[in-house]
């Protein structure tokens, strides 16, 4: 028995001070603890947790316990196991009192087992209110389907009342409509999956939606409609079609103009995934070729450093995020937001990648600069830990060594790099694509430039139309254009 690496450990390690004083509280009840002295047990733990963990044995422990009595591994065990379950029931009724919504629902569920007509409707008044007083997010629909179930179901009339056919009409729109989303969302997930080349076999989901017409008439009266949910389930089949027809840019305008009309009632975690949404969009019609929408894409990221909500769920900013966010910085030439963007959001980046992600950001706005030796020197100590910073940095690289007119070190990066995309297949298939095509371009510019190879330069270019997916295609463009004119 390992001490501290058990569940008991990990979790009460997770504790704060005051959740230790309320857990130690919360097991001195007799209702609770069955009797037992669980707190003696936690008292021990806690004490050479703080002082030397190390030290505390099983054995140990057990003579701290049950003085002058023969140690037993499985009574250890058996108080470890029955101390963790009550931690965790301790925190699901920490996390009911702190949810009131959730709290009135297992209260509703109990009082629907009674006879009490009374009670019951006081509680679903009660849970009611709460539900409409949310933010718009599947949670509040699930709850208002839920709770209307329960309603329907608790009717004591021998005949069916106008009122219950009424609450059952209403339990179906909005249950159909919460469905609705659901497919649409879905549906918009495994589109770009099928974009990554991601096939898990036969999907319902996809299926379902072949089959299913959603005619503009329908969605304009969805988007009509007085319910906040049906105009939330049309946003969200503009924002599956948008992916699966991309060339209709309307979509995106379309489910554009919805939000911005319910974005004030909508939950925070909701804004955040519709934000997703449009970005990835963007993204895809930026790697498409049109690049109208690298102002829209620049418009978004401004909004959501505005709200707040560009940190993920371990409270830091996403390394992709933040390289999306430097890389349009520069494209759009806006160098001075793009400078202050990075001094201000850096720290907020995990510890990690932190510094190379640092490095990285400065080189490309070096570049950008035409400021070449400035850019090399920003990645002198880079470290290069997963494959989108090493792919990043040999792209800057070779590229600052062809307009440094650095030959020998290009042809040694080309092989290096070459050598490391062979060798990591952590890397996705998308963005070996993107590498080897700009490997394939660059080698042949470099060619020319230094005599290897006279290919003619409209081979080049009709290679270049062929590769749809490479890196830095602006720039290669820009070097095939110099080369005509020598």
């Amino acid at each position: 028995m390992n001490i501290n690496n058990s569940k008991l450990i990990i979790l009460l390690n997770l504790f704060s001070e005051k959740e230790i004083k309320e857990f130690r509280k919360f097991i001195s009840s007799g209702f609770i603890s069955g009797g037992r002295n669980y707190v003696i047990v936690l008292n021990l733990l806690l004490k050479y947790g703080k002082t030397d963990q190390d030290s505390l044995t099983p054995a140990l422990l057990y003579s701290k316990l049950y003085p002058g009595k023969k140690f037993s591994i499985q009574t250890l065990n058996n108080r470890f196991s029955e101390l963790f379950k009550l931690a965790e029931e301790y925190l699901i009724i920490k996390t009911l009192r702190e949810n009131k919504t959730e709290k009135y629902r297992l209260l509703l569920l109990a009082y629907h087992g009674t006879k009490s007509e009374k009670l019951f409707r006081s509680c679903l008044n009660r849970f009611k209110n709460n539900i409409n007083s949310m933010r718009e997010s599947d949670s509040k629909y699930l709850y208002l389907t839920f709770s209307d179930r329960l309603d329907i179901s608790f009717s004591r009339d021998s005949i069916i009342s106008e009122e219950t056919y009424r609450k059952y009409f209403e339990n179906s729109r909005n249950f159909t409509a919460l469905l609705l989303k659901s497919l649409f969302d879905f549906g918009f997930e495994f589109i770009q999956q099928e974009q990554a080349n991601r096939d898990f076999g036969f999907n319902i989901v996809s299926e379902i939606l072949e089959r299913l017409e959603m005619d503009d008439s329908l969605i304009r009266k969805l988007y009509k409609s007085d319910f906040t949910i049906f105009k939330i389930v049309a946003m969200e089949y503009y924002f599956y079609d948008m992916f699966k027809n991309p060339v209709n840019e309307k979509n995106f305008f379309e489910a554009k103009k919805i939000f911005e009309e319910l974005k004030i009632s909508l939950d925070v975690e909701y804004i955040r995934e519709v934000y997703k949404k449009f970005t990835n969009y963007c993204i895809l019609r930026q790697n498409q070729g049109v690049k109208t929408f690298n102002k829209e894409l620049f418009r978004i990221y401004n909004e959501i450093l505005k709200l707040n909500l560009f940190l993920d769920h371990k409270n830091v900013f996403p390394q992709t995020t933040f390289r999306n966010y430097v890389m349009i910085g520069i494209m759009l030439k806006k160098k001075t937001w793009t400078e202050k963007f990075i001094r201000k959001y850096s720290g907020m980046l995990p510890e990690n990648i932190r510094s190379d992600e640092v490095s990285l950001s400065y080189s490309k706005l070096s570049f950008s600069n035409k400021n070449y030796e400035k850019s090399l020197h920003y990645l002198s100590g880079f470290r290069g830990i997963n494959y989108l910073h090493y792919s990043d940095s040999s792209v800057i690289k070779l590229c600052t060594y062809y307009e440094t007119n650095k030959f020998e070190e290009a042809f040694f990066e080309i092989d290096k790099f070459r050598h490391y995309i062979r060798n990591h297949n952590e890397i996705p298939k998308i963005h070996k694509e993107y590498a080897l095509n700009f490997l394939k371009i660059y080698k042949l510019l470099i060619n020319i430039k230094t005599g290897v190879d006279g290919k003619d330069l409209f081979q080049i270019e009709n290679i270049m139309k062929k590769l749809k997916l490479k890196s830095r295609e602006s720039w290669l463009l820009e070097k095939i254009r110099e080369l005509r004119k020598e």
